[in-house]
């Protein structure tokens, strides 16, 4: 059972707030300094966006910064390449709970299912899920779609969705298998998953505009670095994640 309500009121788009709080405003990239992240927190305070998506070494820090401001703390497992062991993911996922984060996003190992393994791939699902929850976490499953064929994608989907996972989302948007958010993609993963399963997409979404015709397919969380923008009505770096 997800951790979150599974009930969205609608959008309303001119409305800066509720959009901002449809938005993880995300900064994972490497070479990110303490003082890069001091400032990545005071954005997503000042914007009052859903959540601050950082890396996992920066939680604490933002649980601390963000006290009191509405702000949840994301981040991330086993990012980008997905391919520690089981067992080392599962005590990752303990370790990352004692940071006071309140969500991870993960990428279950593509090549599992790439390579016909789909019950390993079901069972680090099912695992990871059993063992976020037990430890209070929603957890969301980046598939990397860009690694996949359709039925390989539907595939992923239903799986991670019969693991109880709280959110699906196409990709991670980064490296190799990243991919940029599509309608197509979104429709997939709408249609092979039941409340209270929602749908996150992230990848290339920089616009208000990009980010309203996800919404119509099905999605309602974005993941994106170009959260400011997109809630002030401009258009983010088409480079940037």
């Amino acid at each position: 059972m997800t951790l979150e309500s599974t009930t969205a009121p609608a959008l309303e788009w001119s409305d800066r707030a509720r959009v901002a709080k449809a938005i993880q405003y995300t900064n994972v990239n490497p070479d990110l300094t303490r003082d890069g992240v001091l400032a990545h927190l005071a954005t997503c305070a000042e914007y009052g966006f859903d959540a601050a998506m950082i890396a996992p070494v920066w939680a604490s820090l933002a649980k601390d910064v963000l006290k009191g401001t509405g702000v949840r703390v994301a981040t991330t497992l086993n990012f980008p390449m997905a391919n520690d062991t089981l067992a080392m993911k599962l005590a990752a996922l303990r370790a990352l709970a004692q940071t006071g984060a309140d969500e991870f996003d993960f990428p279950p190992n593509p090549g599992y299912l790439v390579g016909g393994q789909v019950a390993e791939y079901a069972e680090e699902l099912n695992e990871i899920v059993r063992v976020a929850h037990e430890e209070g976490l929603v957890v969301k499953a980046m598939l990397e779609f860009g690694f996949l064929n359709e039925e390989q994608k539907v595939t992923a989907t239903r799986i991670a969705y019969e693991a109880g996972i709280d959110w699906v989302k196409q990709s991670s948007g980064w490296g190799k298998g990243g991919l940029a958010a599509t309608v197509e993609d979104v429709r997939i993963l709408k249609a092979n998953i039941e409340p209270p399963c929602r749908v996150k997409v992230s990848g290339k979404v920089n616009s208000l505009a990009k980010m309203q015709e996800l919404f119509a397919a099905g999605a309602e969380l974005v993941g994106t670095s170009s959260g400011p923008a997109i809630v002030d009505g401009l258009t983010g770096d088409a480079d940037a994640y």
